[in-house]
């Protein structure tokens, strides 16, 4: 095994993997800020010090090392010597680190129940929860030894590894020769090999005792021992605690190190524009031979070619292992980047010479060339270091000041306490580096070419980028993988020849940015790999190393639309791939630039162009589609005896077979791999091939055709049409080209290019170039049709319709904080006079976004996601599943509206269906888990299958910690989702098991609500008046009003020619109460957040007070929404009431549902409204707004909006349930036990007279707003539908229970949780099959108000 350099200013101490970071073990010898560090946490007693309790140790192992050393003296060991080395040296230093004497461990070893059967590690000892594996000095920590016990059946590290990955009580443990001793830790969810040496030889023969002090702080049994005591779980140890320090260490110095690249960046731009002799640089970036976005590119290069020499020297994996001493010895001493490094951190100004940056140039020719340079041990990398890859910047020159300035920029960093520390690129995962690089890709470069001034700016619109806020936590990564990709692996590894199965495996991140899923699935499927060749469960570094080069190879693709990413996810890719003595992969061939989601696919540019690609996008002339959509008509229906294939739908073509034979290829050496290049590139460059991409790129063209009139040949046919009446066809007055039609894509199949016209074929490219047009087929001929084994990513979660406030917010802040969305319209219409630059931009932003929404909806691509307002984690999650092969899996972060919303139903219906769901895990932001996105915010992790049947999927729901996902899962079969949502097949939102439980048995018992549907039981009909941003201009304020004339009567503004209604919001409604809140004295903070000032109870007991809505709309306008009422149900809507509910709803709030009697008038859409003919409306009133209701719309409800689809899938109490006697006094109907109570809760002001009139209460006056018979009375009626749902005593406690803020906030306000009280005590009293409310007087003869001519 390769000896990994020394760590930090340690000589004898080395982390590997990154187990305990160098800088975090910097912290623990100076006793820099870590907890745990005082003395009596280690036991020690009086006015000792931690470095005098070393000291002291150290003083007696000196001793006890050289009575070992006269037994096993320095040299080659022989024997194993294990009754030497453990008897008179290991238990002598575990003593000394307090472990005392340690106990033996179980005879046969420690035995771990597994999925494949118990197995038993026979490890030497065990100390309450960490095992201590000791063996003899002879024998290797890293092979196996015959006949050793301990070490025969598996090498030591590895069997420890395995056990500790394996144990659910073990997480720390040691394995020792005497000579080395090494810390571990499970490392299941680590992948790679991570631990911490201690060179015990080294450190006593050199009696290095600063080394040893650290060992002494880092290996002490106080370390690893559960706190407070040892029955606490074993990660309460400070081990632990400093682990989870070490990573939050790590996260500042990433972003540390993310403005330090950006530093280096802008110094190599600057330095390499300034050097007096980069004149042919100059002139390019002048005359746009070289474009500024191109030139940054080059500097990423530049830059990510001293990275990966970065890693490789500091891993030790640059030179082949037989290289010449000499070679590396001259490598090291004059051309390394570790010499740059250590000269940059003298901050030796360097000056004007640039022999340094010559010397560098020196080490990339080398590592380009197929011989690599000998005289310095380098062989040819190939890859980044290829001799075309800089481009302009291969023959520029660069001065030492500036070269050593970007290199300290990129190795240096200031630490919490402003000292400055060296990047430990040696441990640095691809993530972590991903993490920082990805962040840089959106910086837009401003360069000045007269002075040589250079800076980086953030893109519009991508200021979140820059932050890191995508990067996906690893814990996730790491879920996804053991679901996802493990069953795939496990089939594998039971293949007959599991080494090529492995090999076989593909996995593919179609939005693969710089890799991290990539990189990470690698790594895991590399140390199976190493496993299968070694015979180790945990193999060695070096095997891992070769497998992982062999992976990358192999079985990784990507895609992404960003040119800069694609290429940093190869980067990434060969970090993590490095091999001493072999060359970088080929990886063109793998990774590619495209959008995922704009392409096609064999059937459907078989089936020819669906006509609604000639529906058009902004811009295009009507009369132009109509024609074409015409034509394409005609042809479609010509063709109705269907086409021959096209040559890429059959596996079987001869090119595809090639791409196949091509993958296998070995790439051993340089020259292998620019053969295997050579030969690819002629394989894409195959007639029928291109025919067939040209013939695709043509289907999706003409969804995106420009088709604009012409403004000359208007004007010419205007002047024709006075001499003759009869008009040219519309075609004949286009601008553009015309489109590519169905019969146009069958001769292009057919001929290639030749079937288009130069004008064409320009438009053609610019649109597949505009909007990267990827076919999957084509670009990955090895692998498709038949699908990868493994899907994996987080892809982007983004609206494709343009949000205007989003667009203007970096361009035009005054437009983008317009009062509305009607005033925002007003300014952009003046953008073509007063901006039209901003106006162009605008447009052709504006026509982007409507092509890809356009796309989604009208191609056929995305039958089960393309609906509805687009957003692209949905088109990709369909996607995704389209390319898995039958026996694959899919794994994907995704918002958790995947599985509930409405434009999504039928995607994850299908899943449920064909029983391909394997699992769903939903997750909420508010622990910070995305740490840059809102903490209200909810993704979840959907697990598929490509089309094998699962069983039981695993569920889990509003898990906030990744750690706790094992506690929270539950499994669920798939159906059982059809009885909660039987419309949809969505999937509700479970906390637990009993949650589910309850609720599909509510479903069993009670039929769902329904809408707009003759099956309906209330044959309910929902309806959304008024939208607050597209009606916004039919919306008056006050002042509007005031000024129009109109006197403000109550609410009502009211003029002698007409009446203005106000706008009733959702905010402004509450559980038996419209008027919950108020405009009047509201602030926009207020306004923004949702939270208006609210009535008190001054207000609520006086009938006359009225809510002041923000906004007033024309009686003949609210007219209008009627008569759009009355179309839609079919009979006239006359009444003076209206029964909405609060869109806005969250299920960590006191309530849920809200529901609420309104008075008639203009309504938001933010209180979308429910109408049915059934006279039973106060049942119906309260049945929507009991709480058992409310918790099932609770485990439906991931998102903030309370759509039609979730109302209709309620489940609601038909109207005939009651017609019977009220089971807990049958002299009464339960129509009017309900119908009482509701009157009383809901007539509290004159302004709901016709509903009280609906609930035949007579005239008297409204009822008294006395909060405690309030109480009571929802109490009674909550208390009876827990009855009614049929939920136990039980089950009903447990319903009152999951209301957690509900509970919080009476607690604070009564000192008790006061519903649960009075409603379990109802509930109880009506078990007994008679109740009689304590209420005097009875409900429904409350007390009431004066009547209007008594007041």
């Amino acid at each position: 095994m390769t000896t990994p350099p020394a760590t930090g200013a340690f000589t004898t101490v080395r982390s590997v993997g990154g187990l305990l970071p160098t800088d975090l073990l910097a912290a623990v010898a100076t006793s820099d800020g870590l907890p745990g560090q005082k003395p009596a946490d280690y036991g020690l007693i009086g006015r000792e010090t931690l470095r005098e309790g070393a000291n002291r140790s150290f003083t007696r192992l000196q001793a006890a090392w050289a009575d070992f050393r006269r037994l096993v003296p320095p040299g080659p060991v022989t024997g194993t010597q294990t009754e030497a080395t453990r008897n008179r040296w290991l238990r002598v230093l575990f003593d000394e680190l307090g472990y005392g004497r340690l106990p033996t461990a179980p005879a046969g070893g420690i035995t771990i129940d597994g999925p494949t059967g118990t197995r038993a590690y026979p490890v030497s000892h065990l100390w309450e929860r960490s095992p201590v594996h000791l063996l003899g000095a002879g024998v290797s920590l890293d092979h196996r030894t015959a006949g050793v016990p301990g070490a025969a059946g598996a090498a030591p590290h590895s069997m420890v590894q395995e056990l500790l990955n394996r144990s659910p009580d073990l997480l720390w443990g040691f394995v020792s020769n005497g000579l080395r001793l090494r810390l571990l830790r499970d490392s299941a969810s680590l992948v790679r090999q991570a631990y911490v040496e201690f060179d015990l030889e080294a450190m006593f023969d050199g009696e290095v005792f600063a080394d040893f002090v650290l060992l002494w702080l880092v290996a002490h049994a106080s370390r690893v021992e559960p706190r407070p005591n040892s029955d606490a779980r074993p990660e309460t140890c400070w081990l632990e605690t400093w682990r989870g320090e070490g990573t939050r260490r790590g996260t500042r110095a990433l972003t540390a190190l993310r403005d330090g690249v950006t530093q280096a960046l802008t110094i190599l731009g600057r330095g390499f524009l300034r050097h007096p002799d980069n004149t042919a640089l100059r002139a390019a970036l002048a005359d746009g031979t070289l474009p500024s976005r191109e030139y940054y590119r080059l500097l990423l290069r530049v830059v990510y070619q001293l990275l990966v020499l970065f890693v490789a020297e500091d891993r030790d994996l640059l030179h082949p292992h037989d290289a010449a001493p000499q070679a590396r010895d001259t490598y090291r001493r004059y051309f390394s980047t570790n010499r740059l490094r250590r000269l940059a951190r003298r901050r030796l100004a360097g000056g004007r010479h640039g022999d340094l940056w010559a010397a560098h140039q020196v080490v990339l020719h080398g590592l380009g060339a197929e011989t690599g340079r000998p005289e310095l041990a380098l062989p040819g990398l190939g890859g980044i270091y290829e001799p075309d890859q800089l481009g302009h910047l291969a023959t520029t020159a660069l001065t030492n000041a500036d070269l050593l300035a970007a290199v300290r920029a990129l190795s240096v960093i200031r630490d919490d306490s402003g000292l400055p520390r060296s990047v430990d690129y040696r441990n640095l995962g691809a993530e972590e580096l991903g993490g920082v690089y990805e962040s840089l890709l959106e910086l837009v470069p401003h360069l000045d070419r007269d002075t040589g001034a250079f800076t980086l700016d953030v893109a519009a619109g991508h200021e979140r980028k820059t932050t890191g806020s995508y990067y996906t936590p690893p814990g996730l990564v790491e879920i996804l993988l053991d679901e996802a990709l493990d069953p795939v692996l496990d089939a594998a590894n039971q293949a007959v020849d599991p080494e090529r199965a492995l090999l076989d495996v593909t996995v593919c991140d179609p939005a693969c940015g710089s890799g991290h899923f990539l990189a990470a699935a690698a790594r895991r499927i590399a140390r199976r790999l190493a496993a299968v060749r070694t015979g180790e469960a945990e193999p060695s570094v070096e095997a891992t190393q070769t497998a992982m080069r062999d992976v990358v190879a192999r079985c990784l693709y990507g895609v992404d639309i960003n040119p800069l990413a694609a290429e940093l996810a190869k980067v990434a890719l060969w970090l993590e791939a490095l091999d001493p003595g072999r060359p970088l992969s080929f990886l063109d061939a793998h990774i590619k630039v495209g959008n995922a989601l704009i392409g096609t696919t064999p059937d459907l540019v078989d089936a020819g162009l669906p006509e609604d690609a000639f529906k058009g996008l902004v811009g295009d002339d009507p009369a132009q589609l109509r024609a074409y959509r015409k034509r394409n008509r005609d042809e479609l229906k010509k063709a109705a005896d269907g086409y021959s294939e096209l040559p890429f739908a059959d596996p079987s073509e001869a090119w595809r077979a090639d791409f196949q034979t091509l993958a296998r290829l070995p790439e051993d050496n340089l020259g292998a791999v620019h053969d295997k290049a050579r030969r690819w590139r002629q394989a894409e460059a195959n007639v029928e091939l291109d025919h067939a991409r040209l013939a695709a790129d043509a289907w999706c063209a003409a969804f995106a055709w420009p088709h604009r009139l012409g403004p000359d040949a208007v004007a010419r046919e205007q002047e024709r049409l006075k001499k003759t009446s009869t008009p040219l066809p519309v075609t004949e007055l286009r601008a553009d080209p015309p489109p590519p039609t169905t019969n146009d894509i069958r001769q292009i199949r057919d001929t290639g290019a030749a079937a288009l016209t130069q004008a064409q074929q320009q438009v053609l490219t610019t649109l597949r170039d505009r909007h990267r047009f990827f076919h999957w087929p084509l670009e990955f001929p090895d692998i498709l049709p038949g699908g990868f084994s493994c899907v994996l990513g987080n892809p982007p979660w983004e609206r494709v319709k343009l949000q205007d406030e989003e667009f203007f917010a970096s361009r035009d802040r005054e437009i983008a904080k317009a009062l509305n969305a009607a005033a925002r319209k007003k300014m952009i219409a003046k953008l073509d006079e007063e901006r039209p630059a901003l106006a162009a931009e605008y447009q052709r932003t504006l026509r982007d976004s409507d092509f890809t929404s356009h796309f989604a909806h009208a191609s056929g691509r995305y039958p089960l996601t393309g609906r509805g307002d687009i957003n692209t984690f949905q088109i990709f999650a369909e996607h995704d599943l389209s390319v898995i092969a039958h026996h694959g899996r899919l794994g994907v972060i995704l918002p958790t509206n995947i599985a509930t919303g409405d434009t999504t139903a039928a995607f994850f219906r299908r899943l449920v269906e064909t029983s391909t769901l394997a699992g769903f895990f939903d997750f909420e932001n508010e622990k910070g888990i995305f740490p840059g996105v809102n903490n209200r915010v909810s993704f979840s992790l959907l697990v598929a299958t490509g089309g094998l049947p699962v069983g039981d999927a695993s569920f889990a729901f509003a898990v906030q910690r990744v750690e706790d996902l094992s506690a929270s899962r539950f499994g669920l079969a798939p159906q059982e989702f059809l009885q909660v949502n039987p419309n949809s097949g969505t999937s509700p939102v479970f906390r637990s098991r009993k949650d589910a439980e309850i609720t599909i048995a509510i479903h069993g018992r009670i039929p769902v609500l329904g809408n707009d549907s003759d099956e309906s039981p209330w044959r309910a009909v929902f309806f959304r008046m008024l939208d607050m941003a597209n009606d916004s201009s039919r919306f008056l304020t006050e002042k509007e009003v005031r000024d129009g004339g109109f006197l403000v009567d109550g609410n009502v503004a009211e003029s002698d020619e007409s009446r203005k209604y106000p706008l009733f919001e959702g905010k402004m409604l509450h559980l038996y109460d419209h008027r919950y809140g108020t405009f009047e004295g509201a602030t926009q903070a207020q306004i923004n957040k949702g939270t208006l000032p609210k009535f008190g109870l001054w207000e609520h007991d006086n009938p006359a007070a009225v809510s002041q809505p923000r906004y007033w709309v024309e009686e003949e306008d609210v007219d209008k929404e009627v008569e759009r009422i009355n179309r839609k149900r079919g009979e006239r809507w006359d009444r003076g009431w209206l029964l909405g509910w609060r869109d806005i709803a969250r299920n960590d709030e006191e309530r849920t549902l809200i529901v609420s009697a309104i008075p008639a008038g203009a309504v938001g859409h933010t209180a979308p409204l429910l109408f049915t003919s059934n006279s039973a409306v106060a049942a119906l009133h309260a049945n929507l707004s009991c709480l058992a209701l409310d918790y099932v719309a609770r485990q439906k409800l991931s998102g903030t909006h309370m759509t039609f689809g979730l109302m209709a899938q309620l489940p609601v109490l038909p109207p005939e349930a009651y017609l019977q006697p009220a089971p807990w006094d049958d002299e009464v109907e339960l129509r009017d036990w309900v119908a009482d109570r509701v009157l009383e809760l809901s007539y509290t002001s004159w302004d709901m007279v016709p509903y009280a009139e609906e609930l035949n209460a007579g005239d008297g006056p409204p009822f008294r707003w006395i909060p405690e018979r309030r109480a009571q009375l929802r109490a009674e009626l909550d208390a009876a539908y827990l009855h009614l749902y049929g939920l136990t005593r039980d089950e009903a406690e447990h319903v009152l229970d999951s209301f957690f803020v509900l509970r919080k906030n009476e607690e604070k306000e009564f000192g008790e949780f006061r519903t649960h009280r009075l409603v379990l005590a109802a509930y109880d009293e009506m078990a007994t099959g008679r109740f009689i409310s304590p209420l005097d007087p009875p409900p429904g003869d409350g007390p009431r108000h004066p009547d209007r001519s008594r007041a």
